[in-house]
C-alpha cells in the first residue's frame, strides 16, 4: 500500500500500473489481484487509509486549527491524498471512488464532529480550505507558502480554521 500510495500520488491512477506498483513494493503483481483484487481495488484501499481522518476528531477543539496547520507544516514530503485526488480524478472510475471515499471517510465524518449549525456546510468550507492551501503549498512548484516558516501564514491558516470550527459554539 505504501509503494501504491507513493505512486498514486506521484503518477496518479490511470498512469500507475500494477506491475509498477509490484516493482516498487518488491513483490510480485499478482500479490495484488490475491489481496485487492484488481488496480481499482488497491486504489480503493489505499485512498481509504490516507482519507480517514478519525484520529483528527480526537484533538482538543478549541486546538483544531493549530492542530491541523501543524500536520500540514509537518508532512510536506508525505505523499498525501491530495496528490492522489487529483491525478486520479481523469480516469472516471478512479474519480467515483474518490469522491463516495472523501465523502465517506472525510467529510461525513467532520461534519458530525463539527455538528449543528450546519455542520455539512462548515465541513465542506473546511475542505475548500485546506484544499486550496495545500494545492498551493504543495502542488505549486517554488511556491513561497511551502517554506514551513512562514509565521503569518501559519497563523492565518489556524485561525480561518478555528473560525469555522467555532461556529458551532459548542
Amino acid at each position: 500500500m505504501d509503494a501504491a500510495r507513493t505512486l498514486f500520488s506521484t503518477r496518479g491512477f490511470a498512469s500507475t500500473g500494477v506491475r509498477d506498483i509490484a516493482d516498487l513494493a518488491g513483490v510480485n503483481s499478482s500479490l495484488v489481484g490475491r489481496y485487492f483484487g484488481s488496480k481499482q481495488g488497491l486504489y480503493r484501499a489505499t485512498l481509504e487509509q490516507v482519507l480517514d481522518i478519525t484520529p483528527l476528531l480526537q484533538v482538543e477543539r478549541r486546538r483544531f486549527g493549530e492542530e491541523v496547520v501543524s500536520l500540514f507544516f509537518g508532512a510536506e514530503d508525505a505523499p498525501g491524498p491530495l496528490a492522489m485526488l487529483i491525478l486520479s480524478a481523469t480516469d472516471p472510475e478512479a474519480y467515483a471512488t474518490t469522491v463516495e471515499l472523501l465523502r465517506e471517510k472525510a467529510l461525513e465524518p467532520l461534519a458530525r464532529w463539527l455538528g449543528p449549525p450546519d455542520g455539512e456546510g462548515r465541513a465542506a468550507r473546511l475542505n475548500i480550505l485546506w484544499s486550496g492551501f495545500l494545492i498551493s503549498c504543495r502542488l505549486m512548484p517554488g511556491h513561497h507558502l511551502s517554506a514551513s516558516g512562514n509565521t503569518s501564514t501559519r497563523r492565518w491558516l489556524e485561525q480561518a480554521i478555528q473560525a469555522v470550527v467555532d461556529e458551532g459554539g459548542t
